[in-house]
């Protein structure tokens, strides 16, 4: 009996050990640069992330034989580390609590959880600048509309999707308007990570709320990019290269982010 308690507690100390290996804290761009773990946890919000390569296959083709030539590995971007789901509301309130950061316009809390009812969804109603200013604080920044494109397509080529180009399977993946009743979010925010993730390990690149990115919409300057979808959006919102854009100031139920961290 004693052999068999000093094995179970040894097969303990090696799952817990082998968890803290997998996904190290990270509190700096600087602690980065000394893992090579793909999956982290960053200390200053708790946020699991997950690293981006960079690369992407080209689409595979055949030779005039009819002999598949697999594709090529290709860069597209410098390697990153991304949220893997969207800041939620207990982050923010951590943040805002910790900071004294002041919104651009007041948080209608009443309002947010309605739509947000609990610190595990998502939150919205903030800002370009809300937004940034909680990556500052966090010690990381808003993706580019280059580094959201790749990293929501999780390593596939050409589809129109996250998850590819079966729309049949959409609500198997994203938080979005139209499914009939067949989820309970139906016609709410579902808290993040409800859904499958892409093939990177990143839950609602489609759906849930639409993501807040660094870039300006165009060369006028007058509007910022937002990714992804959201729930109050039909499937054709969800495609992977589809964007809109708002003023920075705006504040909507529909509205969120996620952060990134580069590795220099």
């Amino acid at each position: 009996m004693m052999v068999q308690r000093l094995v179970v507690l040894l097969l303990v100390m090696v799952v817990f050990v082998g968890c803290g290996e997998d996904e190290p804290e990270i509190s700096s761009v600087e602690d980065l640069k000394d893992t090579d773990a793909k999956n982290i946890i960053w200390e200053k919000d708790g946020a699991k992330m997950v690293l981006i390569e960079g690369f992407a296959r080209t689409k595979d083709t055949y030779d005039d034989f009819g002999d598949l030539v697999p594709g090529k590995l290709v860069k597209v971007s410098d390697p990153f580390y991304m949220d893997t789901t969207e800041v939620t509301v207990g982050q923010f309130k951590k943040f805002s609590k910790s900071s004294g950061y002041k919104p651009t316009k007041p948080i209608p809390w009443a309002e947010l959880y309605i739509y947000s009812p609990t610190d595990d969804h998502p939150m919205t109603y903030v800002s370009w600048f809300d937004a940034t200013a909680y990556c500052e604080w966090a010690g990381k920044r808003l993706p580019t509309e280059k580094e959201w494109e790749f990293a929501a397509r999780g390593g596939l080529v050409d589809k129109k999707f996250p998850w590819g180009d079966d729309e049949a399977v959409a609500r198997d993946y994203a938080n979005y308007k139209g499914t009939g009743g067949k989820d309970k979010w139906d016609k709410q925010i579902a808290p993040v990570g409800s859904f499958k993730p892409n093939g990177y390990g990143l839950h609602d690149m489609a759906g849930n709320v639409w993501e807040w990115c660094q870039d300006w919409y165009d060369s006028d300057h007058g509007t910022r990019v937002l990714r992804g979808g959201s729930w109050g959006n039909d499937s054709s919102f969800q495609r992977v290269a589809f964007r809109v854009s708002n003023a920075p100031a705006v504040t909507v139920s529909g509205y969120g982010f996620r952060c990134v961290s580069g590795l220099n």
